[in-house]
């Protein structure tokens, strides 16, 4: 029996413990406003590759592709962001990349560790989709599949809905598409 990407995507995220729901048309979710917590600055060193995307991709591309999700899902500005096996102006190739990520998210703190607090930090569903952020195009559809099979299911972040009919030649492919990510965001 073949899976399609999603069907993987889906049961991936089912083993990992990570509820994934449908998207629906219209955007974000509403919910009330969570409370503040403290929470600290956990630092993640992860290596992502990526396989058969459908077009080459630039290192510049990768990077604001990488920098803007990290940021978006809390991450503090100060990451660093590796690219390799990137698409150049002289060949296609780049269809089959690796990023290197060293990055700080926010971890929740219990009550009796928020004396460790190093900020407040809130709980929100971050909408990654075409233009959000602003760096993903409706052409990274699979790349966005596959950040989060490898970069987001290895994050203390809950995918919480996932819309990527990501196939290449058909209609779905042409269909918007997105990921919620509920993650820790700090408190400006």
């Amino acid at each position: 029996m073949t899976r399609s990407p999603i069907a993987l995507l889906l049961a991936l995220l089912a083993v990992s413990g990570v509820r994934a729901a449908p998207i629906v048309a219209g955007g974000a979710r509403t919910a009330a406003p969570a409370a503040a917590g403290p929470a600290e600055w956990r630092a993640f060193d992860i290596n992502v590759r990526l396989e058969n995307l459908p077009r080459p991709y630039t290192c510049d591309e990768l990077w604001y592709r990488f920098h803007d999700v990290l940021l978006a899902i809390g991450a503090r500005p100060d990451l660093q962001i590796l690219t390799y096996h990137c698409a150049d102006t002289r060949a296609a190739s780049g269809r089959s990349p690796s990023v290197q990520l060293e990055f700080r998210l926010p971890i929740a703190l219990t009550a009796a560790q928020a004396r460790y607090a190093d900020l407040s930090a809130v709980p929100r569903t971050i909408r990654l989709a075409p233009g959000e952020p602003h760096s993903l195009t409706r052409g990274d559809c699979e790349l966005l599949r596959q950040m989060g099979a490898s970069l987001l299911a290895a994050l203390p972040v809950q995918v919480v809905g996932a819309a990527l009919s990501c196939h290449r030649g058909t209609a779905a492919a042409a269909q918007p598409f997105a990921l919620e990510v509920q993650a820790l965001i700090p408190r400006s």
